[in-house]
């Protein structure tokens, strides 16, 4: 014979169950910007998170800290290194960039060179910014490219010297086109070198993202120049 407590126990079990959909649409709603709402705020660790058990065993409901996410970083000093490294070529990239353009006379070279200014800037941001958000140092060609500190190259690979810069700033015409696509070429190929060490001594996975990006476009790039290089003559 059924218990004449049972519908109240059932009502209370049911209560209990729609206790957290209740609470979990009473934060939606705080959040959804309505007028007649109002907000409602919880810190992560006072809300429970159900942690699954292992095969056989239980699950666990988590509170306060144990339910809070850890955020740990995984960076490298060789991470800090190559990022700062990495602005510094990419400035010179720039440089290379703005010395060439009014010279250049050929169609496909100059918006090859349009567009690896308008990537590697954005790059070079990035890099001085996850560099400031780590406390350290970031190099000063993040804000002037035309910086020119050669100590500060540390025998970076694909380096134009000097007197590369001075050439390229003195050709016209279809030497310019050749010599801008020669010292691009050697430039993104130190970069690729730069990157190739680097995955060695990884360990932050924005690093290894950016590091992956510039493999990828830089090698296209190198590709697409050297078949510019080979129709010019």
């Amino acid at each position: 014979m059924p218990s004449p407590h049972a519908p109240s126990a059932r009502r209370a079990v049911l209560r209990a169950a729609a206790a957290p959909v209740l609470l979990a649409a009473v934060l939606l709603a705080g959040c959804s910007g309505g007028d007649a709402t109002p907000a409602v705020t919880a810190s992560p660790g006072d809300v429970p998170v159900l942690q699954p058990g292992k095969p056989g065993e239980p699950n666990a409901t988590l509170t306060g800290p144990a339910a809070t996410p850890v955020v740990t970083t995984s960076a490298t000093p060789a991470d800090t290194r190559f990022m700062q490294d990495m602005v510094v070529h990419h400035a010179q990239a720039i440089v290379l960039v703005d010395t060439a353009s009014a010279a250049l006379s050929d169609r496909p070279v100059a918006s090859i060179a349009s567009r690896i200014r308008d990537e590697q800037e954005p790059e070079i941001d990035a890099m001085a910014a996850w560099l400031r958000q780590r406390g350290q140092d970031v190099p000063p060609q993040a804000e002037n490219p035309r910086i020119q500190d050669h100590s500060a190259h540390r025998g970076m690979p694909g380096m134009a010297s000097e007197a590369d810069l001075a050439a390229l700033g003195a050709a016209r015409g279809a030497e310019a086109d050749r010599l801008f696509l020669r010292l691009m070429v050697r430039h993104h190929e130190g970069a690729l070198e730069m990157v190739g060490q680097h995955a060695r001594s990884a360990g932050d996975p924005r690093v290894e993202e950016l590091a992956a990006d510039i493999n990828v476009t830089q090698a296209k790039q190198v590709e697409q120049m050297t078949g510019m290089l080979a129709r010019l003559g």
